[in-house]
């Protein structure tokens, strides 16, 4: 989530010329992959929505930290500020969709881009889309206390080597 959030962010700093490039890609594509990104949770709506509340939680933390007596009335207008702007430039001005249709264009035809729209519909395919970002979220968990615990290995080979072979 925090890295879609990054990419969000970034996009909205590209030029108006940035979204030029999906030009070149026809309307019954761009509304395969608009029912693709749907299907899976990432529609601009949605995406706005995760990056909205990613956004509030950050700036709320850092306001009750510069500020704890703070008005009650600045969440509110945090709120609607930052709804605003993300609904105008993620949704309305369509920078979200426009950076992901060369993206998905450039990997899949339309053809496949059908066949995903079509598994997803069904049963499994809803499944997956369910529990695919739980599943990474696990995994990542993983990985990460997987990598903690070789860390004291890796450092003790690391400084072993780095005494025979002469380097302080």
């Amino acid at each position: 989530m925090k890295k879609f959030a990054i990419i969000l962010a970034l996009s909205l700093l590209l030029p108006v010329g940035g979204h030029a490039a999906s030009g070149a890609i026809s309307a019954e594509k761009k509304a395969l992959i608009d029912t693709l990104l749907e299907q899976s949770g990432q529609s601009a709506i949605a995406m706005g929505k995760q990056f909205s509340d990613l956004f509030m939680v950050q700036m709320t933390d850092m306001l009750k930290k510069a500020k704890p007596d703070i008005d009650p009335r600045a969440f509110v207008i945090l709120g609607e500020e930052v709804t605003a702007v993300i609904n105008e430039k993620i949704v309305a001005d369509g920078v979200l969709n426009n950076m992901m249709y060369p993206i998905y264009s450039r990997h899949f035809n339309e053809a496949e881009l059908r066949e995903m729209i079509a598994f997803n519909d069904t049963v499994l395919g809803r499944k997956i889309i369910r529990v695919l970002p739980e599943i990474s979220q696990e995994s990542l968990r993983a990985g990460q206390q997987m990598g903690a615990g070789m860390g004291p290995e890796i450092e003790w080979r690391i400084l072993e080597r780095f005494r025979k072979e002469g380097i302080k």
